[in-house]
């Protein structure tokens, strides 16, 4: 009886452990209905004694995938603000652990990794032997007992009563259950995504893109700001830089003569990923997932890249976060990219960001003024990226070079590694670098933004959510700036306000919208 209260009692404490980061401390079950069925349906098994150690074993390999499950849902809630989906993060593990080296070092990454999965077999091979090896009641009245206790847990988690009693739960079953559901779904939903694509609805859905007259002859600049979401302009510490930086861009904008209109989009993606976001603004689809990133590279689906090439533009992409072969920008047909090495950078390499967007919109100017027909250009600025350091200031534009001028900065974000661990901090550098990118962005604009050009100044996704506090929403914040009002005067007829300020009380519009929002602008309402 011994071992068999010993396996209840790691059992139990094993499937309740995985409940916690669900239910809080507060609520957590101290019963784990599931693993009490578990152990009595072993014990009273009648078969052959292998086909018993093969159960045993079995169970402890889907309790371990129950605790994987929960790590998974751990970090995903942590970084993503959503739980696990086991039909498409899968597919992200070589990108986190490619993050993960990025960020932590090669050695500890492999440290990290070897933990868990040593972490994981110990559980599995552990809780395997044990109930592998439980002794089968001799007594009928200790086996009449196990067959009362198999039924009652069935029934308990047959019939979900667990669900109104905090001290009892199905933790084990809930998990696989909520998991089995959402792959479920996804796979529907994914499904229904690739039908669409195939589909030929409008204008915009053909494959060689559709015109956009109303802005023939002029440059086009859609810039993503970094973890630039609407948390950023409402919430302690950060808010106060940024709505400084914000209300002082106004003030900018309008010497200069510059037309500015704000509103909000919702992102696809929260915490990261931000492809996801730039492949829903230039798709106009919702992307919210790398399985349906995947199937839009893989179909002829326009973009607002080929909707600028046919009407007369050069299309650019400023990709400074880039450093490897890039097949999904020669599949959305840029005619330029300037990644890592071709921004042909010499200054210092700050921290995680590397390249600051002062010399990324530097470069830009360069290209713009190389070039007789209009461009269209795509910019990823990734100096408001986590764990925003260091935090710079703009230099004097003739000082910058080919990067010589950010050497003042050299090795002051070389400890960027520590950084990521210090939530505190992070939310301390968090606003001025935000402050920093859309300050610079600001100077481009006075400099470079005329009445023949218009910027789309816009946030990819909001900061991670475990940096912000409890989970935001998606929301993040758009600018459109122009020297011609003609051109910002029709967005204020769709939900924008004058200003860099965007109204908080009003429905945001997707990430998706934005390109059909763009025709029925500037292109006689492609839709």
């Amino acid at each position: 009886m011994r071992r068999w209260w010993l396996t209840l009692l790691l059992v139990n404490v094993t499937l309740i452990a995985t409940a916690l980061p669900r239910t809080g401390v507060t609520a957590m079950p101290w019963l784990a209905v599931d693993g009490l069925m578990l152990i009595a349906a072993l014990s009273l098994w009648p078969g052959h004694r292998h086909a018993r150690r093969g159960l045993g074993y079995a169970a402890g390999a889907l309790i371990a995938i129950v605790v994987l499950g929960t790590v998974g849902n751990t970090v995903t809630q942590e970084i993503r603000g959503r739980l696990f989906n086991p039909y498409l993060d899968p597919a992200q593990l070589p990108i986190f652990l490619e993050l993960l080296r990025d960020n932590l070092g090669l050695a500890t990454s492999l440290v990290l990794v070897a933990v868990a999965i040593v972490g994981l077999l110990a559980i599995g091979g552990g809780l395997g032997h044990l109930l592998a090896t439980l002794p089968r009641p001799r007594r009928p009245s200790a086996r009449l007992t196990l067959v009362g206790v198999l039924v009652v847990s069935a029934g308990l988690v047959l019939l979900g009563p667990t669900r109104h009693t905090t001290w009892l739960g199905t933790p084990g079953v809930g998990l696989l259950a909520d998991q089995v559901t959402r792959a479920y779904a996804t796979h529907a939903a994914v499904r229904d995504f690739d039908a669409q694509l195939t589909r030929s609805e409008t204008p915009l859905d053909a494959p060689e893109g559709h015109p956009l007259p109303g802005l023939a002859g002029r440059d086009v600049i859609l810039a993503f700001v970094e973890s630039y979401g609407m948390a950023a302009l409402e919430r302690a510490p950060f808010a106060a830089p940024v709505n400084q930086r914000l209300d002082t861009m106004a003030e900018t904008f309008e010497r200069a003569g510059l037309s500015v209109a704000s509103g909000r989009l919702v992102s696809p993606t929260l915490g990261g990923q931000s492809r996801l976001a730039h492949a829903s603004v230039l798709s106009g689809l919702w992307i919210d997932s790398t399985l349906r990133y995947d199937l839009l590279l893989e179909s002829p689906r326009a973009t607002l890249v080929d909707d600028f090439e046919r009407s007369g533009h050069t299309s650019v992409a400023m990709m400074p976060a880039i450093y490897r072969d890039w097949p999904a920008g020669r599949r959305l047909g840029y005619d330029t990219i300037h990644d890592d090495p071709r921004l042909d950078y010499r200054g210092p390499r700050l921290g995680w960001v590397t390249i600051p967007d002062q010399f990324v919109w530097h470069r830009l100017r360069q290209l713009r003024d190389a070039h007789a027909e209009p461009v269209f250009a795509e910019l990823a600025l990734i100096s408001s990226h986590a764990p925003w350091t260091p935090v710079i200031e703009p230099l004097p534009w003739d000082a910058i070079g080919d990067g010589e001028g950010f050497s003042r900065w050299e090795d002051a974000g070389s400890d960027f590694l520590e950084k990521w661990g210090d939530n505190a901090g992070m939310r301390q550098r968090y606003g001025p670098s935000l402050a920093y990118s859309l300050a610079v962005a600001a100077e481009y604009a006075v400099h470079d933004v005329d009445a023949d050009s218009l910027l789309i100044l816009l946030g990819d996704h909001q900061a991670a959510p475990g940096m912000l506090g409890f989970t935001p929403d998606r929301e993040v914040p758009v600018h459109v700036v122009s020297g011609d009002p003609d051109l910002i005067a029709p967005f204020l007829e769709h939900g924008f306000v004058r200003g860099t300020q965007p109204l908080r009380d009003t429905p945001a519009r997707s990430m998706a919208d934005l390109r059909d929002l763009l025709h029925r602008l500037y292109g006689g309402d492609a839709s």
